[in-house]
Parts: C-alpha cells; structure tokens; sequence
C-alpha cells in the first residue's frame, strides 16, 4: 500500500521528499499558490511500514482535503491525534482511504478486532480513530 499512495502523491504532481527531521516532528505538507505541493517526511519512519502508510497518508490528506489558494503547512507529529479543523478533516480522509468502511465490516466479521491493525496495517491510534469515526456515523444513523 505504501506504493499505491505513493503513486497517488505521483498522480497528483505532490513531491516527496525525506529529510532529518528533530523529533517529534515527522512529515510536513507545504503548499504554495502556482507551485506543486510538497510532502516532507522523516526518512526514520521508513522503518515502520505501518507507521510509515499512516503519516504519508495524513499528509496526502490535506492536499485533498484543504483549499490551496494560500500558503499552507501542516506538521505531522507522533504524539498527537489532529486537534485542528484541517487536522481532523487530512485524520479523517486517510483513515477512511486506508479502512474504507466496507473493508472494516467485513474485517469484523471474519476476526477478532486485535487482528484489524495488522490487517489493515496501521498503527493503533490510527485505527481507534477510525473505530471511533464508525461508532459516531452508526449512532448518528440510529438517532
């Protein structure tokens, strides 16, 4: 999957570049008006590819996710869950790009929720939030 995101970024003409980022500071998204965007993302996440599926993906959701009229940067650090709007909406947008709904309904009938992370390859905070996106859409639906 990581190729496939990748290629997404190749798609949509969004540079990726690895640099040496000071902890705990992972990945930046940098946009600017006529130029094409650029995701920076710390060559040590590599080493995790689960991790590494879940920032490259946070970072792609902003590109899809925020207005590019103006100068834009976001900052992707490990200890946090976005707590910003435009946060909350790149979170959203890579969790349900790597566990479409229909994929985690079928993952839960067929195993045991401690399977889904390595199923879906993701990083636990990563799929809590996407569990916590689920519940809030079906008690939506009952109400």
């Amino acid at each position: 999957m990581p190729d496939q995101l990748l290629a997404l970024a190749k798609q949509n003409k969004i540079a990726i570049k690895f640099w040496d980022f000071k902890p705990p500071i992972e990945a930046v998204y940098y946009s600017y008006p006529g130029k094409n965007p650029v995701i920076g993302l710390d060559y040590r996440i590599l080493s995790d590819k689960n991790h590494f599926r879940c920032v490259l993906a946070e970072e792609l959701g902003h590109y899809f996710t925020t207005q590019r009229e103006s100068i834009i940067t976001h900052c992707h650090h490990r200890s946090r869950i976005g707590a910003y709007r435009e946060e909350y909406q790149a979170m959203v947008w890579a969790v349900n790009y790597l566990i479409p709904d229909r994929e985690l309904a079928l993952a839960l009938k067929l195993m045991p929720s401690r399977k889904l992370k390595e199923y879906f390859q993701v990083d636990p905070d990563f799929l809590a939030f996407k569990l916590k996106l689920a519940k809030d859409k079906l008690l939506a639906q009952l109400s």
